[in-house]
């Protein structure tokens, strides 16, 4: 799984799940933006229909990074941590 990882992009992914703010971190091969963005659309769609809205994506920064292979942010959604830049 570590040369998985190693050749994956990480992304910080915000959106909205009935008006709460929530983060899901994905680790995805590298792609562009705009697919990586209609995979999690398509996604946030088949999980959650009209109830999520998609806020903001971002690759991770380096520290975001290393506690996501530490295993210190969730693979799967879950609430935002308090500061998250929703905007």
């Amino acid at each position: 799984m570590s040369a998985f990882i190693d050749t994956c992009v990480i992304w910080v992914v915000l959106y909205r799940l009935d008006g709460r703010d929530r983060q899901w971190v994905r680790a995805l091969p590298p792609t562009a933006e705009a697919a990586v963005r209609a995979l999690l659309l398509e996604e946030l769609d088949e999980l959650y229909g009209k109830r999520a809205e998609l806020v903001s994506l971002r690759p991770a920064v380096d520290a975001e990074r290393g506690a996501f292979l530490a295993g210190g942010l969730p693979m799967c959604p879950v609430a935002a941590p308090a500061g998250s830049a929703t905007a």
